[in-house]
């Protein structure tokens, strides 16, 4: 209970976050768009060893399970166009006239995804905007892009989201210091996330 009764100490809230995906070819320029993001997940096999009427468990792989970004489908830049450059950058070619026969040759490329997307670090922050808790998404690359729905009866914001696969993430803690400031520009704010002049 003395958690509670403390009014220094608070919980980590849903909203205080933003992510910064280190690469300006890739989704820095739209990332004030976010609405939605998954923290890391991690699951651990199990194996099971019958013997008789029983059952024992014993603990197997450790896996990281894909996580989820939502972005709202902004139009400058183009929230639609950068996704799908993230495609186009990882070796993904229309089979178009233009395009052959490098289409044919070409396919996806892991490190291609990892260099366009850049190193996705999601952070959580407090209420003096000081970092506090830092994953650090290591060799991304997408298996789902969806661009989002329509329908006639909504006036709903179109959303866009990205299925993300990764090998592991690292988790960074930090104790804030008084009268210290983050050194990121949280995701909305400032220069960094400023929308570029010329659509990606």
């Amino acid at each position: 209970m003395a958690f509670w009764n403390s009014a220094e100490a608070e919980p980590l809230r849903q909203f205080r976050w933003y992510i910064n995906f280190g690469s300006t070819a890739g989704l820095d320029s739209v990332r004030y768009a976010l609405k939605k993001a998954d923290k890391p997940k991690a699951k651990v096999n199990e194996i099971t060893h019958k013997y008789l009427n029983h059952s024992f468990y014993y603990p197997g792989r450790l896996e990281w399970e894909a996580i989820n970004l939502t972005f709202a489908s902004i139009t400058s830049p183009s929230m639609a166009a950068a996704l799908k450059n993230i495609l186009t950058n990882s070796n993904y070619l229309v089979p178009s006239d233009e395009n052959m026969p490098a289409a044919q040759m070409k396919t996806l490329s892991k490190k291609k995804f990892a260099t366009t997307i850049g190193e996705l670090t999601l952070v959580q922050i407090n209420a003096e905007g000081q970092d506090i808790e830092t994953w650090k998404i290591r060799n991304p690359f997408f298996t789902s892009v969806q661009w989002g729905a329509l329908d006639y009866g909504s006036d709903e914001i179109v959303e866009c989201t990205c299925t993300v696969r990764y090998d592991w993430a690292e988790l960074a803690e930090k104790t804030p210091v008084a009268g210290e400031s983050t050194g990121a520009t949280p995701a909305g704010t400032g220069d960094a996330a400023a929308p570029p002049t010329t659509p990606p």
